[in-house]
């Protein structure tokens, strides 16, 4: 069973990742979160692999236009066929327009690589009334990827799959066991709730974000057809240099030892984002669908979460999912229903 082991985490981190080579001029693809870190290392990684068109989402306006990525990207790699839209997952109704305006467009996409993601230890609400980090990590990720999930089939073939791909980590092992969950009348609810996100709970809660992100891909590509040929997978960047971390260092002494850690462990964002470019576009799809994926193959997921116990909360935790996006978007039903059969 997986678990967190110091000795190949430190192995795992000084390891030389693969660069993507695969030919992709008649692809297009989508990076969430593009425009800081691992989104943007990746974006410009896809960018060299000259795609037919690379779609990259930043939280706002004011971020699309600072960054293309309209410039970084374009210098870095040399290539035009890019586009920034913005892509708030703090807010279901951005998550919406989002999807509304690329089918208004015409886009299409071969991959999406579900990248942004927050890390904080204070409890808030989202302009939704929930819990900020269990919001963007967790439920936006899910509005975003079923929605697009109809995209994926259309442009997907049995010799070359379209690619879903969300950024998990490693800290899923570590993450609380959502002990006593069994009992609990729902586990969103739960999770949300004011009264049980103590200063305990809310240290751990970017480790169960990442834990339910897991478990979302395992119920999804137990879900698809397998005449439907699009690949889930859920991804481990590593601990990389990246500003993720600088919502928690609130003091000096967090900022110091961040630092530390950091110098001593952390892989370049740019090692750490050729992970998520791995899957997105490298053959051999099918062997990573429903997996985990470290230094870019497959890894056993936590103890948890293929437990009978786990394996239970994540059918628990899919059914709630699926009925809280239902109530933001009624296409959510309608895809599960057209797309997806019943474990």
């Amino acid at each position: 069973m997986g678990k967190f082991i110091v000795s190949e985490f430190l192995c795992e981190q000084r390891q030389e990742l693969p660069v993507a080579s695969a030919d992709i001029s008649d692809k297009s693809i989508l990076v969430v979160g593009a425009n800081v870190g691992l989104g943007f290392e990746a974006s410009v990684h896809l960018a060299q692999l000259r795609p037919k068109h690379l779609l990259v989402t930043a939280r706002d306006v004011t971020k699309c236009q600072q960054t293309i990525i309209g410039k970084d990207v374009q210098q870095r790699a040399s290539i035009s066929a890019i586009d920034a839209r913005p892509l708030e997952l703090g807010s279901f109704k951005s998550v919406v327009q989002f999807v509304n305006q690329f089918e208004e467009e015409g886009f299409q996409i071969n991959a999406l690589v579900a990248n942004a993601g927050m890390q904080t230890t204070r409890y808030s609400k989202t302009v939704d009334d929930w819990e900020t980090t269990l919001q963007v990590n967790y439920l936006s990720t899910a509005l975003l990827s079923i929605l697009m999930l109809p995209h994926l089939i259309e442009t997907s073939a049995p010799q070359s799959a379209s690619r879903l791909v969300i950024v998990s980590s490693e800290l899923h092992y570590l993450a609380n066991k959502l002990s006593g969950a069994d009992r609990w009348p729902s586990i969103l609810d739960k999770l949300d709730d004011p009264d049980y996100c103590t200063s305990s709970i809310m240290s751990d809660r970017y480790n169960l974000s990442k834990l339910l992100e897991v478990m979302f891909v395992r119920e999804l590509s137990s879900r698809l057809p397998a005449s439907t040929p699009v690949a889930v997978s859920a991804v481990n960047p590593g601990f990389c240099h990246s500003r993720l971390t600088r919502s928690t260092e609130t003091n000096p002494f967090m900022r110091l030892g961040v630092a530390t850690m950091k110098t001593l462990l952390a892989r370049t964002t740019e090692m750490g984002s050729r992970t998520l470019v791995h899957p997105a576009v490298e053959p051999g799809e099918i062997s990573r669908h429903g997996r985990y994926l470290s230094c870019c193959e497959p890894k056993e997921e936590s103890d948890y979460v293929i437990s009978t116990e786990g394996r239970e909360i994540s059918r628990r935790l899919w059914l709630e999912t699926i009925e809280v996006l239902s109530k933001v978007d009624s296409r959510v039903q309608r895809i599960v229903d057209e797309h997806l059969r019943a474990r």
